[in-house]
């Protein structure tokens, strides 16, 4: 073999190796790219009263508390923007012993413990401010994964035991964020899982076995409490998000535990894809724009509703924001325990 033709094979051995480099360098999608190739379609029920919006008409809606003592709540601000939402605890708050419970904001015209006819309440509320579709995203890069993160913020959340939805057993809290996660290898940036929240958990499941319309994974969100299921139809909710009188009442009677429930209503997502209503995506970080940083809860306390002797109670908080959650913090590691589905 002559030293010309080792040479010219090298040499066209070397060009093909850049052209192949340079060629998967070319192909690698920004991460605006990725989040609008996966963006999910979210299905709603038919019933449902709330779709996925922005947070400025529920902030404008509402007035800012300050906790002063257990249980305690003084305004704070009677108007507040989302340029005036504080990020840090109040001194008094820290001083007081309340620690991160230091502000809400609480929509003072309606109240999660009137039960059915709060929806309504909450409904024309939002309905009043025009609101849009929106979907909050964000990109979190991992050593060999890439997160997409998108986060759905709606309005109110009422959880009804029936359906059609009644004033039996239900569960009720100001604002709901909820999130859809596709999980990416970071290298070839090809989707390995999706990852979806239904309540204090969530569910995952191999990219080949989601349901999607083209490359965006489809979302049937429950009615009322806006958990994301791979599946419509009934979903039985976990015990562990379920307040224990609850179950009990419901085990003396001989009913069957909560499920989630959802329809083939409308659709919003994507506005490329055939038959849904397009959802912007805006993108955010853990603190940018600062309001993603809130201090405080996005609504008041949320209740439970069973009938005597247990009648209206509050049991917890309305939801932080989402860089206080663990699965914005901690993705990887929360989706690693919750069930694959």
């Amino acid at each position: 073999m002559s030293q010309r033709w080792v040479r010219t094979a090298l040499v066209a051995a070397c060009a093909l190796a850049y052209l192949v480099v340079w060629a998967g360098t070319a192909e690698a999608a920004t991460p605006r790219q990725l989040l609008h190739r996966y963006q999910p379609v979210t299905v709603l029920d038919p019933l449902e009263q709330f779709a996925p919006t922005e947070v400025n008409g529920f902030v404008n809606d509402s007035v800012l508390e300050i906790q002063t003592a257990p249980k305690a709540w003084s305004v704070a601000q009677a108007n507040p923007t989302l340029a005036t939402l504080p990020t840090q605890p109040a001194q008094s708050c820290i001083d007081a012993g309340l620690g991160g419970d230091c502000y809400r904001l609480n929509q003072a015209a309606c109240s999660p413990t009137d039960g059915t006819a709060g929806v309504a309440c909450y409904s024309n509320a939002e309905q009043a401010g025009g609101p849009r579709s929106v979907v909050y995203t964000r990109v979190a890069r991992r050593p060999h994964r890439t997160v997409l993160e998108y986060w759905y913020f709606y309005y109110d959340d009422f959880y009804s035991y029936d359906y059609p939805p009644d004033d039996l057993f239900w569960q009720a809290h100001e604002a709901d964020w909820e999130v859809v996660s596709v999980v990416l290898d970071r290298r070839t940036q090809h989707p390995l899982y999706a990852a979806y929240s239904q309540h204090c958990t969530g569910e995952r499941r191999a990219w080949d076995d989601v349901e999607r319309s083209g490359s965006h994974p489809v979302d049937h969100v429950a009615i009322g409490s806006h958990a994301n299921l791979f599946e419509a139809g009934s979903h039985p909710v976990a015990t562990q998000c379920i307040p224990p009188a609850a179950l009990q009442i419901l085990a003396a009677n001989g009913l069957p535990a909560p499920v989630d429930r959802s329809g083939a209503g409308q659709s919003f997502g994507p506005g490329s894809v055939a038959g849904v209503d397009a959802t912007a995506i805006r993108r955010v970080g853990s603190r940018r724009p600062a309001w993603i940083r809130f201090a405080g809860t996005w609504g008041e306390d949320q209740v439970f509703h069973a009938p005597p002797p247990i009648g209206t109670q509050a049991f917890q908080t309305s939801p932080m924001s989402p860089p206080y959650q663990q699965v914005w913090r901690l993705p990887l590691t929360t989706f690693s325990q919750w069930p694959a589905g």
